[in-house]
């Protein structure tokens, strides 16, 4: 499982366009790939919508 403050650096890094960690596992590179996707459907649905300066990005969790 991929805590919430590794999804945050996962998602930073995609939409950045940086490359992962070598060392990253299996399921954190599954996951970058698929910010990367979900990131570029973003951008082109919200220039087509005329959305301008789109935002992505993942609620933190609250533990009470």
């Amino acid at each position: 499982m991929i805590t919430n403050k590794r999804s945050q650096e996962l998602l930073m890094l995609a939409t950045t366009g940086k490359p992962l960690n070598k060392d990253a596992t299996e399921e954190e590179k599954k996951f970058y790939e698929e910010c990367k996707h979900d990131y570029k459907v973003m951008l082109e649905t919200a220039k087509k919508h005329g959305i301008k300066n789109p935002i992505m990005e993942i609620p933190f969790e609250i533990d009470f």
